[in-house]
């Protein structure tokens, strides 16, 4: 399944475009502040996101039901580097209906360089997991 072609702004305000990141491999992590599992897993996403940058490896996270400054405090608290879109109202997620389930805050995607999930995880991912499954995606022409 291909990923949706999605821009939006971001929690920062910066426009965000999923196509941009075509010829990566690319880690789609859906979120929230307020979420449990979401607080566990951010420094692994952190850590692999900084772990992985260097091989062109592309990290991009979904907000959900957060105002901005919320995302941001949780942002600059778990050291989370890459952009995440502002979906306050759904309408990012919702684009990914029949990909993860819509009330499945977290889950997590890989995809390969041609923009074609080859992973999905719904719940909370660890960092020696998702290592692998970046690892397995980057084998992928």
């Amino acid at each position: 399944v291909p990923l949706p072609v999605i821009e939006g702004k971001s929690i920062d305000g910066q426009t965000l475009n999923l196509a941009d990141l075509r010829g990566h491999v690319t880690v789609l992590n859906v979120w929230g502040s307020w979420c449990a599992p979401c607080r566990a897993e951010a420094p692994d996403l952190a850590q692999v996101s900084s772990e992985t940058k260097t091989r062109g490896v592309r990290f991009v996270g979904v907000d959900v039901r957060d105002n901005p400054a919320a995302g941001q405090a949780f942002a600059r608290n778990y050291g989370i580097t890459y952009p995440s879109f502002d979906d306050q109202n759904g309408r990012v997620l919702a684009q990914f209906a029949g990909i993860i389930p819509v009330s499945a805050v977290t889950s997590t995607l890989v995809a390969d360089r041609s923009g074609v999930v080859r992973a999905r995880v719904v719940g909370r991912v660890d960092g020696t997991t998702l290592r692998g499954l970046i690892e397995d995606a980057e084998k992928l022409p």
